[in-house]
């Protein structure tokens, strides 16, 4: 197996961003983004993406690599995230992989066979809908229709489940039941931040206040008239509801309200995606800024174990 590699992950407005420059710091690691947006060049105020101030001479990968009119896929991310990890090993530092879209990191833990061009969020959206006009028995007829073996083993019920089974497919062209069994492809540890749910909200409105206010309107029609309205870089949150308001069919404060609704939203969904999917360690650093001490002493026990082998 491949050396060692930090994730850190969680909801949006958590403070991901901060710490790991902080633990690069303690570390002597590199950053890797895992954030589905920040690859995109000139989207820096709607993704919330580090300045160079911010990054403290910490050396970040994967950010600014493609222009917002390309398509990027998770399948390109996994790629490039394994050349940057294995050149930070090499030079033997720690890789830090931080970011919110668990389906990218999960992806490069246990090294995922992937093909499809759009992010896999998007197609989850789609199935939650789906399920939301519809109900359980109907969609569970959907993956039965396409994987019957993999059916069997799911109930109706276990909603979750069947839309885990048909976005896997849908990414990788394969049957769910046919999938091979993932083992992981890094000796990861994975750090989740959290906080209460109120509070966390409370940060995600302020933080949405603060970016309308640092240019998010100027970036966004910038990436518009740049990439048009159906690019795939502009289905980020923060950048897909500011484009009635450029068009003139809403106001900035419904903008700007549903920017923070669909951010709260995110923010459960990635709480789920990281409960449930990843083998994570959480923390709370807005509510209990002491527990980074144990966060501390978490990873460097865990440093020493590779030291040992």
């Amino acid at each position: 197996m491949p050396g060692q590699i930090l994730m850190i992950g969680g909801p949006t407005a958590v403070g991901k961003t901060a710490l790991s420059i902080r633990l690069a710091k303690a570390f002597d690691g590199e950053v890797v983004n895992a954030d589905a947006y920040q690859i995109y060049r000139g989207m820096d105020i709607g993704t919330a993406k580090a300045t160079l101030a911010e990054r403290d001479g910490v050396v970040h990968h994967l950010l600014d690599v493609v222009e917002p009119t390309a398509a990027y896929s998770v399948a390109q991310f996994k790629q490039a995230a394994k050349t940057a990890i294995a050149d930070i090993q090499k030079r033997g530092k720690l890789p830090i992989v931080v970011g919110g879209t668990g389906f990218y990191m999960n992806a490069l833990r246990l090294d995922l066979p992937l093909g499809g061009q759009a992010p896999p969020s998007d197609y989850r959206e789609h199935l939650q809908q789906a399920l939301v006009e519809h109900d359980e028995q109907w969609l569970w007829a959907k993956l039965n229709a396409i994987d019957p073996q993999a059916a069997e083993k799911i109930p109706p019920a276990n909603s979750r489940r069947v839309i885990r089974a048909l976005e896997v497919m849908h990414t990788t062209g394969v049957k769910f039941s046919q999938q091979p069994e993932s083992k992981p492809a890094y000796d990861a540890l994975v750090i989740g931040l959290t906080t209460e749910r109120q509070a966390l909200y409370q940060r995600i409105n302020q933080r949405v206040t603060l970016m309308v206010q640092a240019g998010l309107i100027p970036e966004v029609k910038h990436i518009l008239e740049l990439a048009g309205p159906d690019a795939q870089s502009l289905k980020a949150i923060g950048y897909k509801e500011l484009i009635p308001y450029l068009q003139g069919t809403a106001t900035l404060a419904q903008a700007v309200e549903l920017i923070q609704k669909n951010s709260r939203h995110y923010a459960k969904r990635q709480l789920t995606y990281f409960k449930h999917q990843m083998p994570t360690h959480w923390f709370d650093l807005v509510a209990q800024p002491q527990s980074y001490q144990e966060l501390l002493t978490l990873v460097t026990n865990w440093r020493k174990m590779e030291e040992s082998f």
